[in-house]
């Protein structure tokens, strides 16, 4: 049985990802112009209170990942020319700021150079921290009051191994870590304050995820919120319950099971993952767009596509239907990351921003040449295609086409070839107008694009999910939840971006009998079906399927046509399974 905490655990491949992502980083190229590694656990009081206690070994799995990114990073900064700290490449997205002991500005990535302009004037403080840099990285008092001290240590050569520190900002979702460099040995070190940008919001998801990702308990998870929010161990250490030895303690052991070297190395994997599952939910609740592409066809032809779930892993390529978009897979970011599927959702001509229709009788065959350009331009190695509803009849005959460069194809509650209109009688009211129009006038087209646009307006984008009325006590694939209203209304959008002449074009594979388009060998194709889905009855896919080589009906018992909405657990299944085969 899968419990809550397995649900909201993070892959191994995810954690994995996000330690190269975090240990891969120019400016930490200072480990290597020290005569020895320094960068222990944290401070001599640190490692003495640790001593005591026998900590849970590190994961050796993490470990070993943790140690080749250093390598990568290490064969980096050689070829690099093995730069010092003061010369390390500034053109950087990351958000990072070297200053001297005297408090100067000595390195900064492109990011954090762009804060200091407009105050380059100002002359330093009593501090010996200058204006400049205080404006730059917009720290509370108490927390300019921490860097000075540091400085003030580093100049008199004190405490020059500290534990980093987090530091506050104004901004709640940007916290700063500042941390000791060393550059020489003896009397001609040089030793510098590298201070970064941690950007994530704490919340009770990042602590559950956490929790469950890394095995912390109550404790551990409030003694590193703690530290993420700003304070030190000292203010969260009471004299009563062992006061600084014991969180050093409990410290040392969340470190051991985070599996990293080290407090920075933790604290920037952990607030990387928190960022990323905050940014996962932002995505799937349609609250912002997924990263898009564009793709350049021909001078007059190009293709929009959307990129979700994991940066590396098997690949999917979405197919989507007529009228709900990418809103199916979009509000499945988080679980396409976590289990490792790597999701393009382009879409067809006419939809968002890419080309125009052709000619009817050339939308496959368009179509099919995109595909095969995204999956070279992307470098994608046997894809699975993934098709929704109208979808279906695209995804088919793309499994048909391409069966030697795709790993094959499943496709959700997807439309059968309609032999007449009569097996469309179960769509609602809008659906059937716009089918009807494409079957036996298609310039009445348009004005029923236009109805039902109005309906979506006045009834809300739930109605896109909304399916002919069945009898009270069998309903399936009801859908009440409020967060899916603005990623159906954002998929909407994109559906009559261009007056819905990708939905025009495409309902004539609705009401066509495509299957001579699939005769022959194909690559493997899992059609999953709710055995209550009004659209397309189970009986008449089955029949149009029967015979078929590497076809496959399999039928989800009380569903209707919503399934990639209401069982997306069977979807995922199907998809592991194919990238297994």
């Amino acid at each position: 049985m899968t419990t809550a905490r397995q649900i909201l655990a993070l892959s191994q491949e995810q954690t994995i990802a996000a330690i190269y992502e975090t240990v891969i980083r120019a400016e930490l190229c200072d480990r290597f112009t020290r005569p020895s590694d320094n960068e222990r656990v944290g401070s001599s009081s640190f490692s003495a209170a640790a001593s005591q206690q026998s900590p849970r070994p590190i994961d050796p799995d993490l470990k070993v990942h943790f140690v080749r990114a250093a390598e990568i990073l290490e064969q980096l900064w050689v070829r690099s020319g093995r730069p010092e700290p003061a010369q390390f490449f500034e053109s950087s997205d990351n958000y990072w700021v070297l200053l001297t002991a005297s408090g100067e500005l000595c390195r900064a990535s492109r990011a954090a150079r762009a804060t200091w302009r407009g105050s380059e004037e100002s002359g330093p403080d009593d501090s010996g921290l200058d204006d400049s840099g205080l404006a730059g990285l917009d720290l509370t008092g108490p927390a300019q009051a921490r860097i000075a001290h540091c400085l003030s240590q580093l100049r008199q050569q004190q405490n020059l191994e500290a534990v980093p520190e987090i530091l506050p900002t104004p901004d709640s979702s940007r916290k700063l870590m500042c941390r000791t460099v060393q550059c020489g040995v003896g009397l001609q070190a040089t030793y510098g304050l590298m201070i970064e940008a941690l950007d994530f919001c704490w919340s009770s998801r990042a602590e559950e995820m956490l929790s469950a990702t890394f095995a912390l308990h109550r404790q551990e998870i409030q003694l590193l919120a703690g530290l993420l929010d700003g304070k030190t161990l000292s203010d969260m250490a009471s004299p009563t319950h062992g006061g600084i030895a014991s969180l050093n303690a409990q410290l040392q052991t969340i470190v051991a099971k985070s599996g990293a070297p080290g407090l920075a190395e933790m604290f920037r994997l952990f607030c990387f993952l928190i960022a990323e599952v905050s940014s996962d939910v932002r995505i799937a609740r349609g609250e912002v767009a997924p990263a898009e592409g564009q793709i350049e066809i021909s001078d007059d032809t190009n293709m929009q596509f959307f990129k979700l779930g994991a940066e590396t892993g098997q690949p999917v390529i979405f197919l989507h239907g007529l009228v709900d978009g990418i809103a199916g897979v979009q509000r499945l970011q988080s679980e396409f990351r976590t289990g490792g599927f790597r999701v393009y959702a382009p879409l067809r001509c006419g939809y968002g921003q890419s080309g125009p229709v052709p000619p009817v009788e050339c939308g496959i065959d368009v179509f099919i040449d995109q595909l095969e350009t995204l999956i070279e331009r992307e470098n994608l190695r046997r894809p699975i295609l993934l098709g929704h509803r109208g979808g279906a009849a695209f995804t088919h005959i793309a499994a048909r086409r391409l069966r030697d460069r795709v790993a094959g194809a499943v496709i959700v509650s997807g439309v059968s070839p309609v032999r007449k209109m009569s097996e469309l009688s179960a769509l609602t009211v809008y659906y059937r107008m716009i089918v009807s129009a494409a079957a036996y006038g298609p310039g009445l087209m348009p004005l029923a694009v236009k109805l039902w646009a109005r309906s979506v307006r006045r009834n809300g984008p739930m109605t896109l999910l909304r399916q002919k009325s069945r009898p009270a006590g069998k309903r399936a694939d009801q859908h009440s939840d409020p967060q899916l209203a603005a990623l159906l209304q954002a998929s909407h959008d994109l559906t009559l971006h261009q007056g819905g002449a990708g939905l025009m074009a495409d309902a004539h594979w609705i009401v066509s009998d495509w299957c001579r388009h699939i005769d022959g060998h194909s690559a493997p194709v899992v059609y999953l079906h709710g055995d209550e889905d009004q659209v397309t009855s189970a009986e008449r896919l089955q029949q149009a399927m029967a015979g078929r080589k590497n076809v496959q009906v399999r039928l989800c018992r009380g569903s209707g046509s919503m399934l990639l909405y209401s069982r997306p657990e069977l979807v995922l299944a199907a998809l592991e399974e194919m990238a297994g085969t």
